[in-house]
């Protein structure tokens, strides 16, 4: 867990930092959603060769070669589905995000056109974010 700490002078300040973010994130979807769609054909294959090997030896293949090392897991000789499983999670930890930050951005539009701030100098906005979402807004006068 990493937290932050943003500082924005207005609320369109923090809406564009937040369409920058989403944004971001949705480039970054696509581009392992195109990856996983071609490791997924490839690991789809392999599956089906690992399963009729099975199937004629009667007993079930090793997996993973997966080694802990002080928390860090390396995999030796990865394979398609190996690669695979780690595209699936990172996919469904990048939509959870992106999906948060979509629900805060809504949150924070209807706050901003609810909240009359134009004009008011010396305001400050300072955001905390937990893994790069927003989780707590401070509105503060400048010192």
């Amino acid at each position: 867990m990493s937290y932050n700490l943003l500082q924005f002078n207005s609320f369109e300040e923090l809406l564009k930092y937040l369409d920058s973010q989403i944004a971001s994130l949705s480039e970054s979807l696509s581009a392992l959603q195109r990856r996983y769609e071609s490791v997924h054909a490839r690991a789809e294959r392999m599956r089906a060769l690992e399963r009729v090997l099975e199937d004629l030896l009667g007993e079930k293949l090793p997996t993973l070669n997966e080694v802990d090392y002080m928390g860090l897991k390396v995999v030796i000789n990865a394979r398609a589905v190996d690669e695979l499983a780690v595209l699936e999670e990172t996919l469904e930890s990048q939509r959870e995000t992106l999906e948060a930050l979509g629900r805060i951005r809504e949150v924070l539009q209807r706050l901003s056109s609810s909240v009359d701030l134009t004009g008011a100098e010396g305001i400050t906005i300072l955001v905390q974010t937990l893994n790069g979402i927003p989780m707590r807004i401070l509105l503060k006068e400048i010192e």
